[in-house]
């Protein structure tokens, strides 16, 4: 006669089996919460600020954007995108003006004059040739092919953009008067 010889094909127990389970569902949900939340994102944030638009035709021919508030902005890491009939250009600190070497086109007035615009300071982007006798404006970087230039009460859309993530941190218009 033959023995009844009963084999056990359990490799783990049920309540092991049901952990381990759960145990995976709760990193999956972890890794999906992870991505939903942008933890895993590598996108650099803008900073937030707001600017108010003050043109000066008088002396040298300037556009200051005072700081109402928002962010602290670092100067080298701004870029100024001006607009006007169809042709735009962008200056940063990293363009040279043509025959003046020792000036950049952006500036930091107020405050204490350290590199940051916070609020109350003004970030002042100051133009290559004021010419009163034609009524423009004149930027003309070392490295442009071509002048940008922008009438007397000509309506001009800007950007002012974050360097680091190349997004605008605002965008208006104003009237060059």
């Amino acid at each position: 006669m033959r023995g009844i010889y009963r084999k056990n094909e359990e490799a783990v127990s049920p309540v092991i089996g049901v952990m381990l389970m759960i145990v995976v569902t709760i990193i999956i949900a972890a890794v999906v919460s992870g991505f939903a939340g942008g933890m895993s994102s590598t996108e650099s944030k803008v900073p937030n600020a707001a600017f108010t638009v003050h043109p000066n035709l008088n002396g040298n021919g300037t556009i200051a954007f005072h700081q109402a508030g928002g962010d602290e902005l670092m100067l080298d890491e701004i870029l100024v995108q001006l607009e006007y009939d169809d042709k735009s250009i962008i200056l940063s600190n990293l363009d040279e003006m043509t025959g003046h070497a020792n000036f950049n086109y952006l500036t930091e007035m107020g405050g204490d004059a350290d590199g940051f615009i916070t609020g109350g300071d003004r970030l002042v982007l100051t133009c290559d040739e004021n010419d009163a006798s034609d009524k423009v404006f004149v930027f003309e970087p070392a490295s442009a092919a071509a002048n940008f230039t922008i009438p007397y009460y000509g309506h001009i859309e800007y950007m002012i953009l974050d360097k680091e993530s190349a997004k605008a941190i605002q965008t208006g218009e104003f009237v060059l008067r």
